[in-house]
This record gives C-alpha cells, structure tokens and sequence, in this order.
C-alpha cells in the first residue's frame, strides 16, 4: 500500500481497496463478510480460506494480500498458534481480530500476539467496514471495551488519543463521529463553516489520522460523546 495523498480542508480520502483474506472455519461467516465487503467496496477482492494452512497454499501460489481477517465465534476459539504461523509467513501484511467476546483478557492477549486490531462481532457493519479501512491505510482499532477493561489508570485518569484536542475540537470530533457534515457542525456549534474546516484540519493532525473517517472511528471507538447544541 503505502499511498500519500493530500487532505484538503477536512474532506475524506478515497481509501485503499487492497485484497483481504478471510480465514474462518465457519464457511457462512466467511461467505456474510466476503458479500459485505464487497458491498462496502466494489473493488475489493476477497479470498476465503478455512483455516492457516489454506491461506498459506494460496501464499505458496502467488497470491498476496493487504489485510488478513481471522474470524471464530468467539475469540476463545481463536488458535494462537494459527496467528503466529500467519505472522511468521506474511510480516508485513496487517492481520486482524473478527470475534466477539466477554473476556477482555482474552482479547489483549490475541492483540498481543501482534494483531492490528480486534473487531468484536457485535459492532455494527458501518463500524467494522470502517475499522477495516482504518487497519488498510496503516491504523490500529481497539474497542472501547478493551480500553475502559484495561490497565489500571494513571492519576485516576487514562490517557485518550485526544488529550492534545481542545475542548472546541473535541465538540467538532464527537459531531463528525455521528456523521454531520461541516455546515450542521457548524449550525449545532454556532460557528463559521470555515472555522469547522479548520478545527476538522487540526483534529487529523492531532490524531494522527488520515482523514475525518479515521477521526470518527478513533472517537466511536472511545465513546466521545456530543455536546448539547449551541454549547459554549
């Protein structure tokens, strides 16, 4: 992959189609996400295989992939050692988590063996296209319930990837998560349009993302929530 593009004014970037492989030993999920991810983008190929080893034929073939996508029903049933095989023959080809789970220790060990993401199979479809996206162009998504399960807080508070936004930012970050585009950012908060598009501007750098979709993942993520209307 590896694409610079630029950003102007806040507008989201076309994202990287990229070939994903699904290795699933359930042949119906496999066959719910290929359908789904090529809704979500028509340019997207799909490969599905039922276990490492499938995958790693196809690899001894020629084939090569940009995202490899684990799924079990439940991340208990995740092989460890199927992640570690498929990290050891494909290093530089991002590997996430598709499982759902009550166990947050289970899910950070999986993340651990170096995973670029655990997706839990009770997000929404919107939100999992996006955390897709989000590991393709370079990102890391962590559930908001890992994070609130996680380490013990520092100060009685847990550093956000926000922390460097101001409170202005962080209004305009928790709108553009519900999908509001910079003139009802603008209406809602009682500011020029222009000023929105350089808050928007501000927040990808801060966070280190590519465009205001990344944004909105980083805040749904972590659960930002919206400010009242008109809030001072």
């Amino acid at each position: 992959m590896g694409r610079s593009e630029s950003i102007r004014d806040g507008d989201a970037m076309p994202l990287p189609a990229g070939t994903i492989a699904v290795v699933d030993a359930s042949r119906l999920r496999r066959e719910c996400l290929r359908l789904a991810l090529a809704q979500h983008s028509p340019g997207r190929r799909v490969t599905e295989a039922g276990n490492a080893d499938e995958l790693l034929q196809l690899v001894g073939a020629g084939s090569r992939f940009d995202l490899v996508l684990i799924g079990a029903a439940t991340a208990e049933h995740i092989d460890l050692r199927q992640i570690e095989v498929l990290r050891t023959a494909l290093p530089d080809t991002p590997l996430v988590i598709l499982a759902e789970t009550d166990n947050a220790q289970r899910a950070r060990q999986l993340l651990g063996t170096g995973a670029r993401g655990f997706l839990p199979a009770s997000l929404s479809l919107r939100v999992l296209m996006g955390a897709i996206d989000l590991v393709l162009a370079g990102g890391v998504y962590v559930p908001s319930s890992l994070l609130e399960a996680g380490a013990p807080r520092t100060n009685g508070a847990m550093a956000e990837p926000w922390s460097g936004l101001t409170r202005r930012q962080r209004d305009v970050l928790a709108l553009i998560s519900q999908g509001r585009s910079n003139k009802l950012i603008a209406d809602a908060l009682a500011m020029s349009e222009s000023t929105v598009k350089a808050h928007v501007k501000q927040i990808i750098r801060r966070l280190n993302v590519a465009n205001r979709t990344q944004a909105a993942l980083v805040a749904t993520g972590r659960s930002i929530s919206a400010p009242p209307p008109h809030a001072v």
